[in-house]
């Protein structure tokens, strides 16, 4: 007996472990991060509970289907929708409807993601909405009544989805409730699940003396080329002819409407001022829908009349800090006359062929880079470096340096 009771403490252990190891992964359930004009949130998604309406979701987003589109619709105290509809509302054609899974008896709650869908329950396909408080007629009651399914919840930027909520709305054609200025869903992407045996391991591992500085940490990385194409950054399916072929040319591509191009604003230009000759670094407005355009005809009109300076960070902080309506181009010519410019010089700019050229080319541009969002860069009209992939706004610029003495070694 004396051996028995050890022994079946030994097995209880060994069973507890493996058991709190299988929870731990089970629990781990699949993250998407939406890039929005209105700021970033991330889902968590419920496999477990609608194993059919996430596997559809995802088909989604690693499609790349929700890139570009649009909020089209804004509800307070509802909800906003969104995932069927490009800018101008122009229909953006999804698969096969997916079998309805309410009767997994999650509630519309607010923050919730469910499907949106015709009268019948099977006709769910690209569309989502996200509740803004708990829309009780929209839960499932019986088959009879089945409601809407439910298949995950925002686990961070609820503030973004309610921001979104509140905005100006109108009416187009037969739909209601439309933003009056496009809320741009730039991207979607799967955010890097955690393995929690690896994280055991990390967290049982021997503590170094001294911590690697961050600066040092970039520098080792980059020699030891931890760079991955695919996974750090993305090589362009067809280069992009460059401005100047004796310099590496680096290109920011960013939008006034964009809260992180405001963020990544002072880290990029100062990178820029840093480099040395060889490095052709420049700037300009991405432009995909109407309030894109919008911005980058604001930009390239500062730059014909030379108030550049006057107007580019102002403009910035006005739309993204002050959160102020700037939506046509009236509002803009309040603006550049607050900032010392004459309204007739503005609007004869603002309406020039010089300035319509640009933001054409703009558009164009953006066609050949294929930018998942923005802020990105382009590296020698080679590489497309994002956000999401790099890890964040500093570590796109190791990214970035990386690529750049990468390119160097091209130069004649």
């Amino acid at each position: 007996m004396k051996f028995i009771r050890p022994l079946f403490f030994l097995l209880t252990l060994v069973f507890l472990q493996g058991l709190l190891v299988t929870q731990a992964a089970a629990n781990t359930n699949p993250e998407v991060v939406f890039e929005t004009s209105k700021g970033s949130f991330t889902l968590e998604l419920y496999p477990d509970k609608a194993p059919l309406t996430v596997a559809n979701f995802l088909a989604y987003v690693d499609g790349g289907f929700y890139d570009n589109t649009i909020f089209h619709r804004a509800i307070p105290d509802f909800v906003i929708q969104g995932g069927g509809f490009e800018s101008g509302m122009k229909y953006k054609e999804p698969r096969k409807p997916v079998k309805n899974e309410s009767s997994n008896r999650l509630k519309n709650l607010r923050g919730t993601i469910s499907m949106a869908r015709r009268t019948h329950p099977d006709t769910a396909t690209s569309q989502f909405y996200i509740n803004l408080s708990h829309n009780r007629s929209l839960d499932y009651i019986s088959d009879h009544q089945p409601g809407y399914t439910v298949f995950g919840t925002i686990s961070k930027g609820m503030d973004v989805i309610d921001k979104i909520s509140v905005v100006e709305t109108t009416t187009v054609g037969r739909s209601k409730d439309v933003p009056k200025e496009d809320i741009a869903l730039i991207s979607a992407r799967r955010k890097a699940p955690v393995d929690p045996v690896e994280d055991d391991k990390k967290a049982a591992a021997p503590v170094k003396e001294a911590a690697v500085p961050k600066e040092a940490a970039d520098t080792d990385k980059q020699e030891q080329g931890a760079f991955v194409a695919g996974e750090h950054y993305v090589v362009l399916e067809r280069p992009v002819p460059t401005r100047d072929s004796s310099k590496v040319e680096v290109v920011e591509l960013f939008s006034y409407g964009c809260s992180h191009c405001y963020e990544f604003e002072p880290l990029i230009k100062q990178w820029g001022k840093q480099q040395a000759d060889d490095v052709d670094f420049w700037f300009f407005p991405a432009v995909w829908s109407k309030s894109m355009n919008l911005y980058a005809k604001a930009f390239y009109t500062a730059d014909e009349l030379k108030v550049a300076e006057k107007i580019h960070l102002p403009l910035f902080t006005a739309i993204v800090i002050k959160h102020e309506s700037i939506r046509n181009e009236s509002d803009l010519a309040d603006f550049f006359v607050q900032h010392g410019v004459e309204r007739k010089a503005f609007t004869e700019t603002f309406n020039s062929t010089s300035v319509e050229t640009r933001a054409n080319h703009a558009e164009e541009r953006i066609r050949l880079y294929k930018p998942a969002g923005v802020p990105e860069i382009i590296v020698n009209g080679k590489y497309r470096v994002e956000r999401m992939r790099a890890g964040g706004l500093t570590e796109m610029l190791a990214v970035v340096e990386y690529l750049v003495n990468k390119e160097r070694a091209t130069l004649k």
